[in-house]
């Protein structure tokens, strides 16, 4: 018997869900893959259908999400580029065209509703100069992307599961109330009242959006097509209340009393200081009232030089805007000239700090700086982010912490810094150890401070049975959102710290199937239904393997300055283009055993060298792998590592390489590999 062992999975439901990476990453399971195989096919309207169905907020998403289905995209590691799809600005092309602001004048363009039809690509396989065995041709080809006549797989916060979940009979309609209209809250406000339930929404401002509107500068992405969809949700039928806090001339006592439960989104909109010597000076400021202060329009004055402490995504919005606050100076073009040769340097985590930066560079400032603890490998930010900041002027300096402020008649004029040893302890974590003797100063008038966030817990009014955990935060049932308070759900910022968006977004649909068991007084299941579809004709697009990914159109930097939107998006056709860069990963190889006669053909023919067949002495048996064998063969596993020749073997198959280019069922002599569509569907229904 050899001594390599194979580990093997034996796929089931949840591997085959968890192959489409891109929908398995993202926080509500928005099947990416199916919008943005409908772009590359032409059909933008179906694909703003896909996006939407799961996420209220697709709009928002499209433009500054934090876009966890990219940093899970496989196709990042195949290609000539290794970058994945470009999913993200993919869903701006759908929501531009289809979504709430479809048809109307943004700052900078105007989006209409056509589309274009894809009639002229040729559908063969784009693998060399391959072509498919012209015998296997039916005259009727796979269209590329299609994969199932279920075009997508919906979950079980989507909207027409929603609605078919509002529709059955004896269900009682009850009140609820939604404190702050962040993206937590309007995703509630939604759900609950797609359920039929009434809905008001209690938000401390004069404007929706939460820290979406007040905590992302408006150089990101276009606040009136934010209104628009938020808009879209309120026309729903919430009742919307503004400039109404919790806490004063309304308690939550009061809700508790009035309504069926009650939701606390209320983020965190503190901005934390760090207990160093000056931090009591005149000029340190928080990130957050920096973005808060200039997306209200307030003036706002912070020098000429601009020190940011922190090396994440807020950190990087408040630099940002600190360079958007004036116009460029020839100081600034110089800066900007020199990062170019910086720009290899990024890491992809650096973002928050780094959007600070650039918004002090925009109030006039002639010199914007960050230091971060942590090095270009460690720091937590997106990678544009990073491009964008470089490309614009600020300086980084990583492995940097702050010693003290220094200050002369109560305002400052300095930073003292020491140079750090390391971030993270042996067991990963955060404890920032420090080089003494390296401490220098660099000369400042602000000090803006981007190291996180803290709630206002106002709101709760000493309500005693809801708990606060020791980090701040309100303690909840993560599967329902329910706080300690039965009546009383949290979700967003406020519940887990700060998140993307997305992550809201999910707290947001989880609170309200918890509301809605409360309000029912009975739990609900989840079924899940799968589908599978034989595609005999399986083909991939043109050219998909040789397509790289291509940056989005941006602002030049020269003419970013003030509230000019950076990100100015795909083209139609563009978009059409970075859509067939993708692998179809829900289509998979299905093998069937009985049809084999092992001429090594489709191991053969594989460019990704992904199929093996062995013996099953050479695969470490588990109980699960054992019970597949008997329930095949008919005969107990420990029967064939017994024989003397092996007269069975098995094919293996590494999923993570597999580009589902089907070479290996053109090639099958016997028709034993199929190309087959996996499809899943969540269903509600009520349980005892």
């Amino acid at each position: 018997m050899t001594e390599h062992k194979y580990q093997v999975t034996v796929p089931d439901v949840d591997h085959w869900r968890a192959m489409v990476k891109c929908q398995a990453a993202c926080p509500v399971n928005t099947d990416a893959r199916g919008y943005v195989t409908a772009v590359a096919r032409g059909e933008l309207e179906l694909g703003y259908e896909i996006a939407h169905d799961p996420n209220p907020l697709s709009t928002v998403c499209g433009r500054i999400c934090g876009a966890p289905c990219e940093t899970a995209c496989r196709r990042g590691d195949i290609g000539p580029d290794l970058k994945p799809i470009a999913i993200r600005p993919l869903k701006r092309v759908l929501t531009e065209r289809h979504g709430p602001e479809a048809g109307h004048r943004l700052p900078g363009r105007i989006v209409s509703s056509s589309i274009i039809t894809l009639d002229t690509i040729d559908a063969t396989i784009g693998w060399g100069d391959f072509t498919p065995n012209p015998s296997l041709d039916s005259g009727c080809r796979t269209v590329p992307g299609t994969g199932a006549p279920q075009l997508y797989s919906p979950v079980r916060w989507s909207r027409n599961e929603l609605q078919k979940l509002a529709a059955q009979a004896d269900r009682k309609k009850g009140k609820v109330a939604v404190i702050g209209a962040g993206p937590s809250g309007l995703t509630v406000a939604h759900d609950m009242v797609l359920l039929g339930h009434e809905v008001t929404v209690f938000e401390a401002g004069p404007k929706t959006g939460g820290m979406m509107r007040y905590g992302v500068p408006v150089y990101r992405f276009e606040q009136e097509a934010m209104d628009l969809e938020i808009e879209s949700i309120l026309d729903l039928g919430v009742d919307m209340r503004y400039n109404a806090p919790i806490g004063q001339e309304i308690t939550l006592a009061d809700l508790r009393r009035d309504y069926d439960a009650v939701f606390l989104g209320i983020g965190l909109m503190k901005g934390r200081m760090i207990n160093i010597e000056g931090a009591q000076l005149d000029g340190v400021i928080t990130a957050v009232d920096l973005l808060l202060n200039y997306n209200l329009g307030y003036k706002i004055t912070l020098g000429k030089r601009v020190l940011v402490i922190g090396g994440g995504d807020v950190a990087m919005d408040a630099a940002r805007t600190a360079l958007r606050l004036g116009q460029v100076t020839a100081e600034q073009k110089a800066a900007l000239r020199d990062t170019e040769a910086r720009v290899e340097e990024e890491s992809e985590t650096v973002s928050t700090a780094l959007d600070v930066a650039r918004t002090a560079l925009r109030l006039g400032v002639a010199d914007v700086r960050m230091i971060s603890l942590e090095d270009w490998d460690e720091l937590p930010a997106s990678e544009f982010e990073i491009e964008e900041a470089l490309e614009e002027g600020i300086q980084l300096t990583p492995r940097k912490g702050p010693n003290r402020i220094i200050g002369q008649d109560g305002k400052v004029t300095g930073l003292e810094m020491i140079d750090v040893a390391s971030v993270f302890d042996e067991n990963g974590r955060f404890n920032p150890q420090f080089k003494p003797g390296t401490e220098t100063i660099w000369d400042c008038d602000t000090v803006i401070m981007a190291i996180g966030q803290q709630a206002d817990l106002e709101a709760l009014g000493g309500a005693d049975d809801v708990r606060i955990s020791p980090r701040g935060l309100v303690e909840i049932n993560a599967e329902n959102g329910q706080t300690s308070a039965p009546d009383v759900f949290a979700g967003g910022d406020v519940a887990y710290g700060p998140r993307l968006i997305i992550d809201a977004v999910r707290h947001g649909h989880l609170a309200a199937l918890g509301m809605e068991e409360y309000i029912q007084h009975r739990p609900l299941k989840v079924t899940v239904n799968t589908e599978w579809t034989n595609l005999p004709n399986h083909v991939m697009f043109e050219n998909w393997t040789k397509l790289a990914r291509r940056p989005v159109p941006s602002l030049p930097v020269d003419r970013r300055t003030g509230i000019s939107v950076v990100d100015l998006g795909y083209s139609e056709d563009e978009a059409t283009e970075q859509g067939s860069r993708c692998l179809e990963c829900s289509v998979n190889t299905i093998f069937d055993g009985t049809k084999c006669i092992l001429c090594n053909a489709c191991v053969d023919v594989c460019p990704w060298d992904c199929l093996k067949i062995v013996t099953l002495d050479q695969i470490d048996n588990g109980n699960m792998f054992a019970e597949v064998v008997e329930a095949q063969l008919g005969d107990p596993l420990t029967a064939y590592l017994a024989e003397g020749q092996p007269t069975v073997a098995a094919m293996l198959k590494d999923d993570a390489a597999c580009t589902r280019c089907a070479l290996c069922a053109h090639r099958c002599p016997t028709d034993a590999i199929t190309m087959e569509a996996f499809r899943f569907e969540e269903v509600l229904a009520y349980g005892d």
